[in-house]
C-alpha cells in the first residue's frame, strides 16, 4: 500500500513520454514507460500492511487538512542519478513543490503511531520510465533540452490510500480511501 496523489493531465504526460524516448532514442529493451491509468506522485509507500493497520490510516488520513495545490510540470531526471538512473522522472515547479513536501510531511506526521519510518525524504517526482536492467545515463543535451520546458499544470485536491496488485502486465492501483481538500 502507499499513499499518494493522482494527476489529471494523463494524456499530457503520455505525449511527453513518446517525445522523450524519440528524442533520447531509448527503446522498449531499455525501459518500460510507466502507463497512463498509473501517473502518480507516491507521497509514502507503507509496504504490506494488515487490515487493522489499514483501518488506522484511514483515520489518521482523515484527520488530514490541506489546501488544493496548483503544481505545474517542468523539469526531468534520474534516480539515483542521471548517469546510472534506474528511474526517469518529471519534476514540478518550486513552489508546488514544497506544497507537495508539506503535504507529504503532514501525510508522514501522521503515520508515525503506526510505526511507519520512510526511509528516505520526499521528492517531488512522477515516475515516467523504469530501467529494465543496469542504469540509463541521461544526456546532459537531453537534460538542458527539457529542464527548462514546462508541460502543463494541474490543481491537486485529493490524497489516496492506495493498494498496489502486481500483475504479470505491470501494477493495477485500488484507491482504498481518499481525502479531499479543504475548500
Amino acid at each position: 500500500m502507499f499513499i499518494a496523489v493522482d494527476v489529471s493531465s494523463k494524456d499530457n504526460i503520455e505525449k511527453l513520454q513518446h517525445k522523450l524516448q524519440i528524442s533520447a532514442g531509448w527503446n522498449t529493451l531499455l525501459l518500460k514507460p510507466v502507463s497512463k491509468q498509473s501517473f502518480h506522485f507516491t507521497l509514502i509507500f507503507l509496504g504490506e500492511v494488515t487490515i487493522n493497520t489499514v483501518d488506522k490510516i484511514k483515520t489518521n488520513l482523515s484527520e488530514i487538512q490541506f489546501e488544493p495545490i496548483k503544481i505545474t510540470y517542468t523539469g526531468i531526471g534520474g534516480f539515483p542519478n542521471s548517469n546510472a538512473a534506474r528511474v526517469i522522472w518529471m519534476g514540478v515547479d518550486a513552489e508546488g513543490g514544497r506544497k507537495l513536501v508539506g503535504l507529504a510531511e503532514k501525510v508522514r506526521s501522521k503515520m508515525k503511531d503506526i510505526d511507519f519510518r520512510p526511509d528516505r525524504p520526499f521528492t517531488p517526482h512522477m515516475t515516467l520510465f523504469r530501467v529494465k536492467t543496469g542504469g540509463l545515463k541521461i544526456t546532459t543535451k537531453l537534460l538542458s533540452e527539457y529542464n527548462r520546458m514546462i508541460f502543463g499544470s494541474e490543481v491537486i485536491n485529493k490524497v489516496h490510500l492506495k493498494r498496489s496488485d502486481l500483475t504479470s502486465t505491470g501494477p493495477i492501483y485500488t484507491d482504498i480511501f481518499t481525502v479531499n481538500a479543504c475548500d
